[in-house]
């Protein structure tokens, strides 16, 4: 091979090869300089924009929103009335997160009258739920759902820890989370269904749902003991998770009484329900001022319910 090579004064095969592989590398890196560019003009001409509407959506918008996002999905998923009901409910909790972040990063940034404690507690709620949606279901579209509100619940905690830090208010977020981690973990110890084979999954689907349904209770502490005065995106977050918890009781009642799954889910009727019910009924008086509040044409304004006086 190195006498052909020197009789015809050239280079061996591998350099040559070599250099063809280095100029697809150009065309490829200028290709993709070219790209990057066309997307970042895009993101300016219409991302960008788009994310500005949505950080300052009024109620009207979000409630052509929501319905758009309802009837796209009815298309999509009709066949099984279930499993609508339930992704819709999934969808509904996650642009809830989905617009707690614009607010932050396009619309105030601030975290002012946010509970650190209540996001971290959420991030335990996704995470776990995660976990079961990966080891267990083998639904996709589940699971990437469950992952986007994981990761926007995991940016507010850095928001909030790290790049908005001096806007937290440390002095209002009073509330212990080990009161609330602790008594739900040890209820789902003992109080669990037996929806898998594998006690563990079972232990932390629980432990997710209790989990869930007091999350909000800081949040809840710093509503009215810090202002009583809840901005709009914020107030839109709520209402997010009051509508996904209304399909969620709606999918357990119609699954357990009128679909007669209680005989698959024996162990899950009551407690399930139950703990949908509890959590439905803390988010009512939010909502019900909040609705309140919309009909008069003014921000929303909390009044001292629900036991919390507040400061003063």
């Amino acid at each position: 091979f190195g006498g052909d090579n020197k009789k015809g004064g050239g280079q061996p095969a591998l350099f040559c090869s070599r250099r063809t592989m280095g100029s697809h590398d150009k065309d490829f890196a200028a290709k993709l300089r070219l790209l990057s560019q066309k997307a970042l003009v895009m993101w300016e001409e219409k991302g960008a924009p788009m994310l500005h509407k949505l950080s300052t959506m009024k109620q009207q918008s979000y409630g052509v929103l929501v319905c758009v996002t309802t009837l796209l999905l009815w298309y999509g998923f009709s066949h099984d009335f279930l499993y609508f009901i339930s992704l819709l409910a999934e969808i509904l909790r996650c642009f809830g997160f989905f617009l707690l972040v614009l607010r932050v990063i396009k619309k105030t940034h601030s975290v002012q009258g946010l509970s650190l404690k209540s996001q971290q507690l959420f991030c335990g709620v996704f995470a776990t739920r995660l976990m079961f949606k990966i080891f267990y279901e083998d639904d996709y579209l589940y699971a990437f759902v469950e992952l986007l509100a994981t990761g926007l619940s995991c940016y507010l905690v850095y928001l909030m820890r790290v790049q908005h830090r001096s806007s937290y208010q440390r002095d209002a977020d009073t509330m212990k989370e080990i009161y609330i981690i602790a008594p739900c973990l040890l209820i789902a110890l003992f109080l669990h269904p037996s929806v898998t084979k594998t006690w563990l999954m079972n232990v932390l689907w629980a432990f997710s749902t209790y989990l869930e349904c007091f999350a909000l209770l800081p949040q809840l502490f710093v509503f009215h003991s810090a202002s009583r005065t809840v901005d709009n995106m914020t107030s839109l977050w709520i209402v997010s998770l009051f509508l996904s918890r209304v399909l969620e009781c709606a999918f357990w009642v119609i699954a357990l009484f009128f679909r007669d799954y209680q005989r698959t889910w024996s162990k899950v009727v009551w407690y399930v329900v139950i703990t949908e019910l509890v959590h439905t009924a803390m988010l009512l008086d939010f909502v019900r001022n909040f609705y309140k509040c919309y009909k008069q044409g003014m921000g929303l304004l909390l009044p001292s319910a629900l036991g919390f006086s507040g400061k003063g």
